[in-house]
């Protein structure tokens, strides 16, 4: 197989697009980048239009149109913003392992998504583990319902009702209903608890991380194997989570 043969040529022309609107750095009808890119009009309509809906490209009254730099910056500060997160909070996550014992991960609110940005693994012979950079769905896991539970209720409700809840597993709470008095209560507590959600036999506990703003950035949790996930070992490992968040929280100027 060749190189040429591994590329997807829609999608190298719309990089292509992207590139060459950044150099002009202002707006340009079609006509004109059509010419400057060597892309017939058509198919760069339709590139134009599918970055635009994207939010990459904005069209001006006079139909030319130019990069949303906005959006870049977006992204870059996205992931500066997790950077940050995991060199302030390494210290706290490695205390937090100490006194656990078992597997404990740190993650990240990115959009509709929670993502594992650290960890560290239990050093028990058998425990369970995460894979840093997996997203995963803010309803079907502890790390993603200890974050939720703290938004705007309009948020939630825009979250919970804007489509059909992902059924992973079983016990992967798919009605609207059950999940926002699952995310009252975890208001209360101040921390979620989820068994085999996401992933079967393995159970965690999350409490959110707050910034200076109020808002909930991401969260800190504890997993372990579901069998020794016990109402004891939760009512134990509670505090000691609740304190570990709050001290993340304090870092974080909260």
């Amino acid at each position: 197989m060749t190189e040429s043969s591994e590329i997807l040529l829609t999608l190298d022309k719309g990089l292509q697009v992207i590139t060459h609107l950044s150099k002009v750095n202002r707006a340009i009808s079609i006509g004109e980048l059509s010419k400057e890119v060597n892309i017939n009009k058509s198919t760069l309509f339709r590139i134009l239009k599918t970055l635009q809906k994207r939010g990459f490209v904005f069209q001006q009254d006079n139909g030319d149109y130019g990069l949303r730099a906005e959006e870049f910056t977006i992204i870059v500060d996205r992931f500066d913003q997790n950077k940050v997160l995991q060199r302030t909070l390494r210290p706290e996550l490695e205390r937090l392992a100490k006194l656990c014992g078992e597997t404990v991960t740190l993650s990240a609110l990115v959009d509709e998504n929670i993502e594992c940005i650290d960890k560290i693994d239990s050093p028990q012979p058998v425990h369970v583990t995460q894979i840093v950079g997996r997203y995963s769905p803010l309803h079907a896991a502890a790390s993603g319902k200890a974050v939720l539970a703290f938004l705007p209720p309009q948020k939630i409700e825009t979250l919970i009702n804007k489509k059909d809840l992902k059924k992973f597993t079983e016990s992967t709470i798919v009605s609207a209903e059950q999940l926002e008095n699952d995310l009252q209560e975890i208001k209360q507590k101040g921390f979620s608890v989820s068994h085999g959600e996401l992933d079967i036999g393995i159970s965690a506990m999350a409490a959110p991380i707050f910034t200076n703003s109020g808002s909930p950035v991401g969260s800190v949790s504890i997993m372990g194997i579901s069998q020794k996930f016990t109402d004891e070992k939760i009512a134990y490992l509670k505090e000691i989570l609740l304190e570990s968040a709050r001290s993340m929280s304090i870092l974080l100027k909260y």
